[in-house]
């Protein structure tokens, strides 16, 4: 059985190389683009009409009358401009130059996050840096300029738009929500998906409607003139959520049709091609889940044997989980984590994690059942044997970003990274020492049923205003995680019951993809 799940991972290791290979290739040679700091120390791509060649395409610079209008596309929350490339280079495909950035905290950046509740322009800077280069640009017609953005680059895209006049269109996608600002921004349009919240769509329709002048706006109706730059629109995107109607074609038709009423270039409805990297990213997607049983089975053969221990609590385990869990939620509301991470979320779910972790760790003392975990099997094998699974996990996951967020860490977000791992080891070693236990089947539907439990706690404390809604946006990271996780951990478990790695490994995964991918404050 073993040999065949070996075999199994190794084929499927071989095609994660081969479709990261082709990803690669695709990836430098598709749209015509390259990488840049703008002032500030604002990292950026800026994306050209046309096909990459294989030389530095960047040389010369087209006569003035043929330099083609610049968009600058802001990301999301939690994200940086890869998870916008595929909407970038579709307008890029259509003859826009278009400029993604990341913002500050996101990404590369080395600015620090700032909550911005009560500061609509928490992203200026970043605006100003991205559309002062488009200006200036040899490569753009900086007379032509508008702005766009996803979620919470919509808002900040909307708040500059009301605070530069030179500004020709405003797209809102799945965002925008004050006009701060002393201008009216021009030409907005307002999209959001089938089955966005609430709050986004209500959101988008007040702000169209005053913006219009009207009580009430039709979905898909023009207000006002394209021309005159007082046109205001809201549109829907069909089968399409908050997260994914960045990447929906349907998003770049609408946003292509705008721009081009407000720019005033007459031309037929472009055809919006597929991106091709996303087969190859699904296809080392799946590659990369087949890969883990097999890496659990060769890392739990180096590993020394744990020892082995039945299932005899009858569900005991998961009540001091799941009371350990709900017990120190109440302390979330002081919306003052209480390890002091700078990591935005990722601090008071790190929080969350490490007290419950404490407190399940004194349980399972007072039920004298912390020494066998450690029995043999914390040692120079087990470390390597962590580091090693932690190591091929990053590597992984880096073609795999390439379209939805970079996964390499800055200095920054390295110690951030060593400093979470650290917090998260008393959750880990307690949730592996009190749940993964008996056979391997039984051990593995055990760990289910908790990571059940861990969801349901950071859903609760969302529900019942406890936690910042946020938790939720970023919950579908943790599950990702916490799903790898299992793949690997159930194989491991069964090669050694080294309980010791697995806790080292899960800190490590989870505290890897916090750093990587949640904003960092300064």
């Amino acid at each position: 059985m073993t040999r065949a799940i070996c075999a199994a991972s190794g084929i499927a290791a071989l095609l994660f190389l081969l479709s990261s290979c082709w990803l690669g290739r695709i990836e430098r040679s598709g749209a015509l683009h390259d990488d840049l700091l703008l002032d500030g120390g604002v990292p950026a791509t800026l994306y050209l009409p046309g096909v990459s060649p294989t030389v530095m395409p960047f040389f010369d610079f087209p006569v003035r009358q043929d330099r083609p209008p610049g968009v600058a596309l802001a990301h999301g929350f939690a994200l940086d401009r890869c998870a916008v490339s595929t909407l970038a280079r579709r307008l890029a495909a259509a003859g826009y130059a278009v400029l993604t950035f990341d913002a500050s905290g996101h990404g590369q950046s080395r600015a620090g996050y700032a909550r911005s509740r009560a500061r609509p322009d928490a992203l200026y800077t970043d605006f100003v840096a991205a559309v002062d280069f488009l200006r200036a640009s040899p490569f753009v017609d900086g007379e032509r300029i508008a702005v766009a953005g996803h979620s919470m680059g919509a808002a900040a895209a909307l708040d500059f738009a009301t605070r530069d006049s030179g500004i020709d269109a405003a797209v809102m996608i799945s965002g925008g929500w004050t006009l701060a600002g002393p201008f009216r921004p021009a030409n907005a349009l307002f999209l959001y998906a089938d089955r966005e919240p609430d709050a986004i769509r209500e959101r988008s329709h007040a702000l169209a409607a005053r913006l219009a002048e009207v009580e009430a706006v039709r979905v898909g109706q023009t207000y006002g003139d394209p021309g005159r730059g007082n046109a205001v629109r809201v549109a829907l995107v069909p089968d399409a959520s908050h997260g994914n109607i960045v990447y929906k074609a349907a998003t770049a038709e609408l946003v292509l049709a705008w721009l081009d009423a407000a720019f005033g270039i007459e031309r037929p409805a472009p055809t919006i091609a597929r991106d091709p990297r996303w087969r190859l990213v699904q296809l080392a997607g799946i590659a990369f889940a087949l890969v883990l049983p097999g890496l659990g089975v060769l890392i739990g053969r180096l590993l020394p044997p744990g020892t082995p221990r039945g299932a005899g609590d009858r569900g005991a385990a998961h009540l001091a989980l799941a009371a350990a869990l709900f017990a120190v939620l109440p302390l979330q509301a002081l919306d003052a984590p209480l390890v002091p991470l700078p990591i935005e979320i990722g601090d008071a779910v790190a929080s969350h994690f490490a007290l419950a972790g404490i407190a399940l760790l004194v349980w399972l003392a007072r039920k004298g059942r912390l020494a066998a975990p450690l029995s043999g099997q914390l040692s120079s094998a087990t470390l390597l044997g962590a580091g090693a699974a932690l190591v091929i996990f990053a590597l992984l996951l880096q073609p795999i970003g390439t379209v939805f967020h970079r996964m390499a860490l800055t200095p920054p977000r390295a110690l951030a990274f060593a400093s979470t791992a650290l917090v998260l080891l008393p959750f880990t070693f307690a949730f592996q020492s009190a749940l993964r236990v008996g056979s391997p089947g039984v051990a593995a539907l055990r760990a289910l049923a908790g990571r059940v439990l861990v969801v349901a706690a950071l859903v609760t404390g969302v529900w019942t205003g406890v936690s910042s809604w946020l938790v939720l946006a970023v919950l579908p990271l943790f599950v990702s995680v916490f799903a790898c996780f299992e793949l690997l951990a159930a194989f491991l478990y069964t090669a050694s019951r080294n309980r010791v790695a697995l806790a080292l490994i899960e800190a490590g995964w989870l505290a890897f993809v916090m750093a990587a991918v949640l904003p960092m404050r300064a």
